[in-house]
C-alpha cells in the first residue's frame, strides 16, 4: 500500500499528465484537441456530469417539496431549527420536542442560517444539499487522477459515485446534515494524500460540524494516517475527533435533551444504552453482534451498497474503514430503517466505499490495461445498480411513487391552507403540512401537544395544548385517535373550522381547553 507520506509524483499533480504513457495513441494529441477555452477537456466533461446531476435532482427535490411530499421528520425539523437560529427565537425545536443541542450536533446549520434573513427556507436547504452532493465528484476526480495517473480514468469513477442508488435516495429523502459531510470528507482524504495538512484540517472540521457521527469517520482517518507513519497528524485527528464525539454524546445531548442520555443510545436493545455497555455486552455475548452483522437485512444492505462498485473497495480496507463505524451503528440498531440504501444512514458508508473504489483500483492494477478494465467494470455495475434500484429518471423506482410526478388536485387547497395562519400563529399540523409552516417559534406535529407522538425521547414534557392557536390538518391522514381528537376539539367549541377544502381543514382556537382524556378517544 502506498505510504501517504509519499507526495504524488509531479505527473500525478498535473491534470492530464502521464496521459501519453497510459494511452500512447493520444500522446501526440495537440493542445487544441485536448483543451477548450484553455481548460482540459476532462474538466469540461466533469463539469457537465456535475451540472447534469444538480439539474436532474434539483428539479426533483423542488418538485417533492412544492407538492407536499416532504414530512415533518426530518424536513420540518431542520427547516424550523435553521429558522430559529436565524431569528434568535431560542433553540427549542417544537417539531421534534427537543432542544437543538439535545437533538444532534448539527453545528453546520449555523452557517446556513444567515441566508434565512433573505427569505431562504426548505427549498434552499434541499438545493444546497444536492449541490454539495454533486460537488463530491470533484475530489473523487482529483484523487483518481493522482492515484491512477490519468484524469480520464477518474471520470467513470465519478459516474459510479453519481449513479449510486444510495446517493440518489439521499436526494429523494431531502435535507439531512450528515449528507453535507460527504464532499468535505472526500477532500480531506485527497488533501491528506498530498500532505496539505491545513486544508485537510479545514475540510475535516467542516465535515464534523454537520453531525456528531462524522467524528467517528474522522477517528478512523486518523488511525489510517498513524498506520502510514503520520503519527502527529494522525494522533491529533483521532484524538480531537474522539474527544468531540464523547463531549457531544456523553454531555451535550444528554444535558440538553433533559433525559440524561442521547436519544439514539436507546436504539441498541439488549446491547445496552451507552458505548461502555455496548462494548462490554459485545465482549460478553458476541452472538448479539454476529446475529445482527450477518442477519438477512444486513447482508442485503452490504450487497446493495457494494455492488455498484463491483466490490473493488474490498481491496482497499483502510479507505473502506471510514464507513465501518456507521455500518456497525446501522446493522446493530433495532430500527431496520437504518440498514437500507433509501435513507441518510448510508452516507458515511458511501464515503468509505467511494474512496475504496479509487484506492482499490490503484492497488489491484499492475498495468494500464488492468486499470481501464477495473474502472470500466465499476462503471458498468454502477449503471446496472442505478437502473435496478435507483430513483433517478433511469431507475426502476423513479415512477413508483417516490417522486410526486402525477398531478395532485389537492395541491392548491394545501397551498391555500398553509397561508391561513398568521406568521406569528402557533400551529399544530399534520406531518406533510408541517414543513410548509415551520418558520415560526411554535409549530407542532399533530397530534402533539395533546397526544405524545414522536415527541422528545419518551414523550416527556409535553407543553400545555392551549399554546396552539391554529390547526392545519389533512383529513386523509387522520384516523382513529387522531381523528377523534379533532372531532372532540371542534365539538367542544375549543376550536372552530374557519376554512376547509378537499379534505384540508384549518381551525382556529375559540377558547382555552382542558386536558383531553385519552381514554375517551379510543385507540
Amino acid at each position: 500500500m502506498t505510504d501517504i507520506r509519499t507526495r504524488p509524483e509531479a505527473a500525478e499533480r498535473r491534470p492530464g499528465a502521464g496521459q501519453g504513457e497510459l494511452f500512447p495513441e493520444q500522446g501526440d494529441a495537440t493542445p487544441a484537441v485536448r483543451r477548450i477555452a484553455g481548460i482540459d477537456v476532462e474538466w469540461w466533461v466533469l463539469a457537465a456530469m456535475v451540472v447534469t446531476w444538480i439539474l436532474v435532482f434539483g428539479r426533483l427535490v423542488l418538485l417533492r417539496q412544492s407538492k407536499f411530499g416532504s414530512v415533518a421528520w426530518d424536513m420540518g425539523i431542520f427547516d424550523q431549527a435553521t429558522w430559529l437560529i436565524s431569528h434568535h427565537h431560542g433553540l427549542f425545536i417544537t417539531v421534534r420536542g427537543l432542544h437543538f443541542f439535545g437533538h444532534h450536533a448539527n453545528i453546520g446549520l449555523f452557517l446556513l442560517a444567515p441566508f434565512y434573513w433573505l427569505g431562504a427556507g426548505a427549498n434552499f436547504l434541499n438545493l444546497v444539499m444536492v449541490t454539495s452532493m454533486a460537488l463530491g465528484a470533484v475530489p473523487i476526480f482529483l484523487l483518481a487522477r493522482d492515484r491512477l495517473r490519468n484524469p480520464w480514468l477518474g471520470l467513470p469513477l465519478v459516474a459510479a459515485y453519481l449513479l449510486h442508488p444510495a446517493l440518489q435516495f439521499m436526494a429523494w429523502e431531502l435535507f439531512h446534515p450528515e449528507v453535507m459531510a460527504i464532499t468535505p470528507l472526500f477532500f480531506a482524504w485527497w488533501f491528506a494524500r498530498r500532505e496539505r495538512w491545513r486544508w485537510f484540517a479545514a475540510c475535516l472540521i467542516y465535515a464534523v460540524c454537520w453531525k456528531e457521527d462524522v467524528a467517528l469517520a474522522a477517528v478512523v482517518m486518523g488511525l489510517v494516517l498513524m498506520g502510514r507513519k503520520q503519527w502527529r497528524v494522525g494522533l491529533l485527528t483521532s484524538g480531537l475527533a474522539l474527544v468531540w464525539f464523547a463531549l457531544v454524546n456523553d454531555w451535550m445531548l444528554p444535558t440538553f435533551s433533559g433525559a440524561g442520555q442521547a436519544f439514539y443510545n436507546s436504539w441498541f436493545g439488549p446491547l445496552g444504552d451507552s458505548f461502555p455497555q455496548i462494548l462490554f455486552n459485545s465482549l460478553r455475548h458476541p452472538t448479539l453482534i454476529t446475529r445482527r452483522v450477518f442477519a438477512g437485512d444486513a447482508i442485503s444492505y452490504y450487497w446493495q451498497m457494494a455492488v455498484p462498485f463491483a466490490f473493488i473497495p474490498l481491496a482497499a480496507p483502510t479507505a473502506l474503514a471510514l464507513g465501518i463505524p456507521q455500518v456497525l451503528v446501522d446493522v446493530l440498531s433495532v430500527n431496520n430503517f437504518t440498514r437500507t440504501i433509501t435513507y441518510h444512514y448510508a452516507a458515511l458508508p458511501l464515503v468509505g466505499l467511494t474512496l475504496g473504489a479509487v484506492e482499490g483500483v490503484k492497488r489491484l492494477e499492475n498495468r494500464p490495461s488492468q486499470a481501464r478494465f477495473l474502472v470500466g467494470l465499476i462503471a458498468a455495475t454502477a449503471l446496472a445498480a442505478s437502473v435496478a434500484w435507483g430513483p433517478s429518471p433511469i431507475g426502476s423506482q423513479y415512477a413508483k411513487g417516490r417522486w410526486p410526478l402525477a398531478p395532485d388536485a389537492r395541491v392548491a387547497a394545501k397551498e391555500a391552507a398553509v397561508r391561513v395562519p398568521p406568521a406569528d400563529g402557533h400551529v399544530s399540523a399534520t406531518y406533510t403540512l408541517t414543513p410548509h409552516l415551520a418558520h415560526r417559534r411554535y409549530i407542532y406535529d399533530y397530534p402533539n401537544p395533546w397526544i405524545s407522538d414522536n415527541w422528545a425521547l419518551n414523550g416527556e414534557n409535553l407543553p400545555n395544548p392551549n399554546i396552539v392557536q391554529w390547526l392545519v390538518l389533512d383529513r386523509q391522514l387522520l384516523g382513529g385517535r387522531n381523528l377523534a381528537l379533532l372531532n372532540k376539539l371542534v365539538s367542544d367549541g375549543e376550536f372552530r373550522v374557519v376554512w376547509e377544502r378537499d379534505g384540508i381543514v384549518v381551525a382556529h382556537r375559540m377558547r382555552p381547553g382542558t386536558r383531553v382524556d385519552l381514554k375517551s378517544l379510543g385507540s
